[in-house]
């Protein structure tokens, strides 16, 4: 803030009610009490004291005046000479700011963000400088405050992460030994443990089996949340035809169909988790689905802001409104009654997930017995 007293002085006569320009700045001066200003000479000697700066350093005028502003920073930062260094880019270049501690009369410190600028005279002559200061010290804590919860969700998804390993790799091999030795068990002594034992034994199979997924389903969550995307330019249509070759198979012996109404658009995204997500929308349309003839149907639904959005509807069981929240924790499923139904409760986690990585977010409307459509947006990245 370059300050011209001499400069505004000569136009002093427009300015009614004040003498010359000294009179209307020390007259701006009294009214900013929020924040210390403070009028310097060439020395850096005080020469001009607000009471913003009386209430923000503790000194009154008559004990301030004529001391070098240094006395308000801290001994380390007297000696490296920053007083100085302040004057002289202020004077170098227009204007100097900072962020430091700064010291009050009575020897405690507070967190203060500074501007210095000189005050030139009609001729361009530096004439001394005004300094503005403000406590920035509840900002400084909450800045503080934030990192410090930074550095602990870091530590505690790295936790995470070490923990999702440990069972990747642990956990399963118990597992792998159980049901091993339940499929020697049916091999070897099958006639010893009869047809109930039998039945015992290939429920113990699909339960070891049915662990080693979730525990592989949380390793990739735990990806999930951190990995950078890896986005480019996506045809949704051929990432819809790519996924009906995948599950060619699954849809014939289901009689399910996948309609898309209109073509669908290219947009940037990381391919194979937006190819996932709708992989997991298509599988669960087709899994939860007591119609003869199984639709899904994939289209988009007008837009939100610039993102388009798309919508899978299907004509299946559907689900009731009290469960539209549930439906996307992790682990959560709503059919216990049947095992050709009992996923192991995330891939709409997973989907949830994947929309919100890209920036998006999901929601759906669902009618009991008539079927489900889940809406969601993918945001394009910034840049693209």
């Amino acid at each position: 803030m370059d300050s011209t007293l001499s400069g505004a002085a000569a136009q002093g006569g427009t300015i009614r009610g004040f003498a010359d320009a000294e009179g209307l700045f020390r007259a701006l001066m009294a009214g900013v009490t929020d924040y210390a200003v403070i009028v310097l000479d060439t020395e850096g000697r005080v020469v001009m004291w607000n009471d913003g700066a009386r209430k923000l350093k503790g000194y009154a005028a008559d004990e301030i005046m004529g001391r070098n502003f240094a006395v308000f920073y801290t001994p380390g930062d007297q000696a490296a000479g920053v007083p100085r260094e302040a004057l002289r880019v202020a004077a170098a270049d227009g204007k100097y700011e900072d962020e430091s501690l700064r010291v009050r009369k009575d020897g405690s410190t507070f967190w203060a963000s500074q501007v210095v600028s000189p005050i030139r005279d009609g001729d361009g002559r530096i004439t001394g400088f005004v300094k503005v200061t403000r406590d920035i010290t509840a900002r400084k804590a909450a800045e503080a405050e934030i990192q410090d919860y930074v550095e602990r969700l870091k530590r505690s998804n790295q936790e995470l992460d070490d923990f999702a390993y440990i069972a990747s790799h642990d956990l399963k091999e118990p597992i792998r030994g159980l049901s091993n030795n339940a499929k020697f068990l049916q091999e070897d002594f099958a006639d010893v443990v009869g047809d109930d034992g039998r039945r015992r034994l290939d429920r113990m199979i699909y339960l070891c089996g049915r662990m080693e997924s979730l525990v592989d389903d949380l390793l990739y969550f735990s990806r999930l949340s951190r990995q950078d995307l890896a986005v480019q330019g996506a045809d949704l249509n051929r990432v819809i035809r790519d996924i009906e070759l995948m599950m060619d198979t699954t849809l014939r012996e289901r009689s399910a169909v996948i309609v898309i109404p209109r073509p669908l658009p290219t947009i940037v995204c990381d391919v194979p988790r937006v190819t996932e997500l709708f992989r997991n929308l298509i599988t669960n349309a087709v899994k939860y689905n007591d119609k003869a003839e199984k639709r899904i149907e994939i289209g988009t639904a007008g837009h939100e802001g610039p993102a388009p959005v798309f919508y899978v509807r299907d004509n299946g069981i559907g689900i009731e409104p009290r469960f539209f929240s549930d439906i996307f924790r992790i682990f959560k499923r709503l059919n216990e009654e049947s095992d050709t139904v009992k996923g192991t409760g995330v891939g709409l986690t997973f989907v949830k997930k994947i929309v919100e990585r890209h920036g998006g977010r999901i929601w759906l409307e669902s009618e009991p017995g008539t079927g489900t459509t889940f809406f969601f947006t993918l945001k394009p990245p910034e840049g693209h």
